[in-house]
């Protein structure tokens, strides 16, 4: 697909020319037996070819052994699989799958009827077309609904125009299938298209265009998730700045109080961090061979030699969250204080994971001072700090790493859990690992990936009297997906 870019839009070429790339997982061993858990049911042992797909958060386990009730993750209300995929079992739904093949032949015939008495580019043609291209979908033939929306869509710009938004639920109706199909690097190309349409008809300055900013953000975590880019450099330093750009303009045209707008900036702090961990130093700035970082600072107009990677920006995003509840304009309710305690814990987070211990420290002991000037300052206390929290707090983008690695029971993950036992020192680092139990029962080398996962974190230690407290013996569940990868096939013997 051609179209002629524009200076002031994102539109990374170098994105749309990488080929799809397949999740990296390591295979799982399996010799060891674990017990199950009370509280969930006992997943069946798995074959020694699994593959580990995901750790979700670590949840607390309580004295007998339990994950926090409140914290269990039970995939029917957590994960929510794609709509009618084709990993559905449908056999209970014989009878609306064949309604399916009937209304699929009808509206070819309709299609027919359509083309004869009103041509091949008329406006109701497209509305039929998008009708049929979702009864495909439902009946998992991805394909040949590709080319059905695909030609609602040309069908939609010779109606309404090159940049008509009519045509971006279609294009978001491709996105889907491509993904369904593993397409990912078509998936992307899509997403781009759909923004430079969205950001042609509405311009980079209609309040329209914070949600055309944050949907395109969300789509490159998930895209870095996947790994898509051999360099993620350019995509993540595009996705912090879109991310800004979204909490700017819902700013500037629906207010700070909008809802969208401290949430935004969460994710402003968030894709900073990821910035700062996933891309080499000295490769996000702004070079003759860099043109697509070019296009980006021309985007947010930053000058070219100001573009760097962002340290600061999630320090910044979230002073600025903290100075919004600290406003004297603010009535002192005892919501708004709490909200203030949050937003200092988070700074503190900030500067734990930065490793500026001293920074840390102090935002706690405010956020501790702060509680203690409440009437039941010390209950609340204990809510918040008197528990080890895993960071980063102010946004994991759980959701993009999910659909990035496909964690549903729809593509064939199942769940399980490694419990581990650990010490946490006051700087927030954990270690003295010791294994409780994994489940399912043989699989061995997925409790040395937990116990590298868990000391990847940084952890915020519990507080007390506003100082950060080393801890020993932290009980902790990591649930994980697996998948279990098909057996190789057996040589038949000659």
């Amino acid at each position: 697909m051609k179209f002629s870019g524009d200076s002031k839009v994102i539109f990374l070429l170098a994105a749309l020319l990488v080929a799809p790339s397949t999740i990296v997982a390591q295979p799982l061993a399996a010799d060891s037996q674990s017990p199950a858990s009370d509280v969930e049911p006992a997943v069946e042992q798995a074959p020694s070819n699994s593959q580990l797909l995901y750790f979700e958060r670590p949840v607390a386990l309580d004295a007998q052994g339990n994950a926090t009730a409140a914290e269990a993750l039970p995939s029917d209300q957590q994960i929510r699989a794609p709509e009618s995929s084709v990993f559905v079992d449908l056999t209970p739904q014989q009878q609306e799958y064949l309604q399916r093949l009937q209304d699929i032949d009808n509206y070819e015939q309709m299609l027919e009827q359509l083309e004869y008495d009103g041509g091949a580019w008329s406006a109701q043609l497209a509305e039929e077309l998008s009708t049929l291209g979702n009864l495909l979908y439902a009946q998992g033939d991805y394909e040949q609904s590709i080319e059905v929306f695909d030609r609602a869509v040309h069908v939609n710009r010779v109606n309404y125009g090159l940049y008509s938004t009519q045509q971006i639920p279609l294009v978001k109706r491709i996105i889907e299938s491509h993904i369904a199909l593993g397409h990912w690097a078509e998936a992307d190309q899509q997403q781009q298209y759909a923004f430079y349409v969205q950001s042609k008809a509405y311009g980079v300055r209609d309040p329209r265009m914070a949600e055309v900013f944050e949907s395109l953000a969300r789509w490159n975590i998930t895209s870095f998730y996947r790994g898509l880019d051999p360099d993620p450099s350019a995509r993540l330093l595009e996705t912090y700045m879109l991310f800004r750009a979204a909490a700017n303009t819902v700013a500037f045209h629906f207010g700070t109080a909008d809802p969208r707008y401290v949430s935004l900036l969460r994710d402003v702090a968030g894709a900073s961090d990821m910035v700062t961990r996933f891309t080499p130093a000295g490769t996000v700035t702004a070079t003759a061979t860099n043109p697509n970082i070019r296009r980006v600072s021309e985007f947010v107009g930053v000058p070219n030699d100001q573009v760097r990677v962002p340290n600061g920006g999630g320090e910044g995003a979230l002073r600025r969250i903290l100075e919004f509840y600290s406003d004297d304009d603010r009535p002192a309710t005892h919501e708004n204080l709490l909200l203030r305690v949050q937003a200092l814990a988070e700074l503190g987070d900030w500067y734990m994971m930065e490793q500026r211990r001293q920074g840390a420290l102090e935002a706690y002991a405010d956020a501790w001072n702060l509680l203690m000037t409440m009437e039941d300052g010390s209950t609340l206390a204990q809510q918040f700090f008197d528990h080890i929290v895993f960071l980063p707090t102010f946004s994991r983008f759980e959701e993009e790493q999910r659909e990035a690695f496909q964690v549903s029971p729809d593509f064939g993950a199942k769940q399980g859990y490694v419990d581990v036992s650990f010490d946490v020192s006051r700087y927030g680092r954990a270690g003295n690992f010791a294994i409780l139990a994994v489940e399912p029962a043989g699989m061995t080398r997925v409790d040395m990936m937990a116990i590298n996962h868990l000391r990847s974190l940084t952890v915020r230690p519990r507080v007390e009297a506003g100082e950060t407290l080393a801890t020993t013996g932290e009980r902790y569940r990591v649930p994980f997906w697996y998948r279990e990868s098909p057996a190789p096939a057996e040589v038949a013997a000659e």
